[in-house]
Formats: C-alpha cells, structure tokens, sequence
C-alpha cells in the first residue's frame, strides 16, 4: 500500500512539473510556428526574417559575456570570504560574514538603481559589479560548506611531510573544493543570464532586456525568438551544474576535526576587512543610505508621497497566496523525492532554468493559444486579470527553492517513530498529527518563507503578468517610480521592500548556510 501511495506521488509530481514547464514552453513554441503579426504589420514575417532583425546573435553574445565576467568576480571574492571564515582569525570575523551574505536578500534592480544613482554611471561594468555582489554569497555558502568538510588530519600529514601552505592548499584543500567553487560560478552564470532587473535600470543590451522591450512593443513573434535564444543560453548552464552537482563527492572523516585557523598579517588583514566591508557596504549599507537619501530630499522639498501602504499591502497579499500555491505544488514532487524517487530532484530544478522573463512570456504566450483556440479572447483577459496566470508564473518560477528544504524535511522523517506510534495503537490521524507533523513543520515553515520572500523581490513575471489585476507592488512601485524619476516615491517602496525580504532572510539564513 505504502509503494502504490509513493508511486501515486511520484506520479502526481512529475505530471505538477511537466506541466508547469510545458505550458510555457509551448506557448513559446507555438508563437514561433504561427507567429502574431506585430504592430503595423500586414502579412506574418518568415522566421527568417525576425531572427536577422532580432539582434540574437549580438545579444546573446553580450549576455554570456556579462554572465562570464560575474562568474569570474563572484567566484573570486566568494572564495575568499569563504575561507577568512573558515580560516581566519579576524575579530568580528563571523558577524562580518554573515552580513556579507545578506545581499542574497537585496533585489538586484535596487542594488542597481542605488549604485547608478551614487555613480552618476549606467551600462556594462556596473552591472557586472552589481550583479557579483548579488551572487557573491551564493558562492561563500557553497564553498563554506565544502571547508567545513575538508579533513584537517590531510592538511597536517602534508605540513608534517614538509609542504608549503601554497603546496597544501593546491594539492589537498583545492580538489575538495573544485566541485562547490565550479557549481558556484555555474549558478552565478545561470543568475547572470537570467537576470533582468539591474540590466534593465542600467540600459545594459542583453537578452531579457531586449525580451521585455519585444513584449511591450507587443512584438510577439520577435520576442519568442529572443526567449528561444534566452533558453540557448541557459539550458546548457543549467545541464552542466545539474551534472556537477550529481557527481561532486562528498568528502568526510570518521573523526572530524575543526580546521586550523591561522592570524593573517597586516596585508592579509585589510585584503580581508576589505572584501567583507566592501560587501556589506556596496550590498547592504549603499543602497539603504541611497534610497534614504531620496526620502529625504522628498521631504525637504516638500514632495508629495504617494501612499506606500497600498503596494505593501498588495504586495504582502501576493506573496502570501503566491507562496501558499508554491509549497502547495511542490510537496508532491518533494514528498516523492524524499521518499526514494531520486529522478524528480533534477525534474523539479529544470523549472530554475527558466528566466522570470521568458516564463511570463510563454504563459502569457500559452494563454492566448488557448483564447484563440476557444474562439475568442475573453479566456486570456480572465486568465491574466483574475491573478491566475500571475500566480501560476511565481510557482513556477520558485518552485525549485521551495522543493529544497521540503524535501529535505520528508527525508529526515524518522520511520521507525511512525511504526512504534503505529505498534502501540495510534490512529493515522494520531500518528500525522503527533509525529509526522512535528518533523515536518520546521522545513515546512522554512520553505514557505523562502518562496515568500522570492516573491517579494520578484520583478519581471510581476511586471509582464501583475498589471491586469490591478495590484501595484513594492516591487512594481519601485520600478515605476524609478523610471519617472520620482525618486523619493522609489525610495519609500524600496526601503519597505528591503525591509521585508532582509526580515524573512534574516530567518532562513541559517538553514541556508547549513545545507
């Protein structure tokens, strides 16, 4: 009975993925088969044709280019905060690390729109450097992780054989940490390509850029060739840290013992204070003063605020329901996984590969097909104003980051606990609510509050498939008022909205530095 309910589930969470993923894909592919006229047009323009006047070819080169100079910067300065605190005798070292992971929580197109306000700059090299300070932590998590696992029995058994430092960290300390630091800059490159916020303030010509600006244009034809070349550039990324990750070994001893940590002198010192007050300055403390600093000036000069309250409550309303449908799509996929299915762990995070922009395109794409086919459009004005499109693209998108600590809470359930409350009479209702709820709770709550959170700070699928309902986000507001110059109306809902994301971040950045 127990393996009929785990196929059952297994079944059930594949057919979730499947069609979370296919539906956008297909709207994709279908506008690219019978492709929409664009604005001014008479007759349908040959594949041929939109791809020649597209620009793919240049945007996708500019776009693993900038992903290429992150992963490089990311990896680099990851890697080094990772080891001052694993390695490092620092005062204040740990406080400062942790800070340093706390632009996991800033939005990029926040951090964006500080720093070319404080720069007076906007295009390529700012973006890079926006974009490393937003994956920098997912690096430091990964490769922290990997120096707590190394044996510090072989780092002495080296030294004691008369090897440099340089020849012990080469040869001991470095393969244990090649597959976390490859995986890193691999996410840093998926992030990269597809990111779209801090491209777009910054006028950066990548892909996604150019996709929202096909979307507007309502260029429909021309922007599912850009989200095929967008796919192009992320499959192949997402394919290869998928592969990583599945053969990276996982090194331990029997008998671990804490790494030694030695005091650098004074260079080591300030390289080391610099790279972690760098981060929680350019991250954190940036663009608060910025965004403070517009505030300010609002007041001064006696501008008139627009209400925040009504964004934040819009915003808080979609985060909760649009979380709730998350956690509520993931646990099958998550419960099967944990219970032996090891295939939907790869299934469930193909849905990452999918950036915020092509995915908003191809259910907005997938619902107009269906309009069409039903005879009319009243299906897609239903679909996209009622939220329900809106709703399915932050699932979709997040899904992969929810499914995580569920599963990982499923596989920490204790079975032998369920079949000694069974044993000694306990009704199932009994054993879910005394057992099995308890374990569970903790992941549960933590992935809740992930997907939340990733909401939040959600701009393009909010942007591409939020105006119809009438709901204005935080993240919307922001965004807007950026773009009209309103600067002290940007600064309100950009403070509320960091305020937010670092408040539910603050919560689950333990777990994530432990996983």
């Amino acid at each position: 009975m127990g393996s009929s309910r785990s196929r059952l589930a297994a079944l059930g969470g594949a057919l979730v993925v499947v069609l979370l993923v296919g539906v956008p894909l297909a709207g994709v592919g279908l506008a690219l088969v019978d492709r929409p006229l664009a604005p001014f047009e008479t007759t349908p323009a040959s594949l041929t044709e939109v791809f020649s006047e597209s620009g793919a070819t240049r945007l996708f080169l500019h776009t693993l280019g900038l992903a290429s100079v992150v992963a490089v910067g990311a990896g680099l300065l990851g890697t080094w905060l990772a080891w001052i605190e694993a390695r490092l005798v620092l005062p204040g070292r740990r406080t400062l690390c942790l800070a340093a992971l706390l632009p996991l929580a800033m939005p990029s197109y926040v951090l964006a729109g500080a720093a070319a306000s404080a720069t007076g700059h906007r295009g390529f090299p700012l973006a890079a450097a926006v974009l490393i300070i937003v994956t920098t932590p997912l690096v430091q998590l990964l490769v922290g992780t990997a120096l707590a696992r190394v044996s510090s029995a072989e780092e002495e058994a080296a030294r004691t054989l008369g090897a440099s430092r340089f020849r012990v960290f080469s040869v001991v300390v470095l393969p244990a940490l090649r597959p976390a630091l490859a995986l890193g800059v691999l996410l840093s490159l998926l992030y990269a390509v597809s990111d779209f916020g801090a491209v777009a303030v910054l006028d950066v010509p990548v892909l996604t850029w150019r996709l929202y600006d096909a979307v507007r244009g309502q260029e429909l034809a021309r922007a599912a060739v850009l989200g095929v070349a967008v796919l192009g550039a992320t499959l192949p990324l997402f394919v290869a840290a998928r592969i990583l990750r599945g053969g990276a070994p996982e090194r331990s001893v029997s008998n671990p013992r804490p790494p030694q940590r030695v005091a650098p002198g004074p260079l080591g010192a300030g390289l080391a204070y610099g790279a972690l007050l760098g981060m929680v300055g350019a991250g954190l403390v940036l663009p608060v003063t910025v965004m403070a600093g517009w505030v300010t000036e609002g007041i001064t000069t006696h501008q008139q605020f627009a209400d925040p309250f009504g964004p934040l409550a819009d915003t808080l309303v979609l985060a909760l329901g649009g979380a709730v449908l998350t956690l509520a799509l993931a646990w099958l996929p998550a419960w099967a996984s944990g219970r032996g299915r090891a295939w939907m762990e790869p299934l469930v995070l193909f849905t990452s590969a999918l950036p915020g922009v092509l995915l908003a395109l191809g259910l907005m794409l997938a619902a107009l097909a269906l309009s069409r086919a039903l005879g009319g459009g009243e299906v897609y004005r239903i679909l996209l104003s009622s939220g329900v499109l809106l709703l399915l693209g932050y699932a979709t998108r997040f899904v992969a980051e929810v499914f995580a600590p569920l599963r990982a809470s499923i596989l920490a359930l204790d079975d032998r606990q369920i079949e000694s409350a069974q044993v000694l009479g306990a009704a199932a209702s009994t054993r879910l609510r005394r057992v099995v709820a308890p374990a569970l709770a903790p992941g549960v709550a933590v992935a809740f509050l992930l997907g939340f959170v990733a909401i939040l700070k959600e701009l393009p699928v909010t942007l591409l498939l939020g105006g119809a309902t009438g709901r204005k986000t935080l993240a919307f507001r922001t965004w807007d008022r950026y773009n009209e110059a309103l600067w002290h109306d940007a600064g309100v809902a950009g403070l509320l909205l960091v305020a937010c994301a670092l408040l539910v971040a603050v919560g689950t950045l333990r777990w994530r530095h432990d996983v």
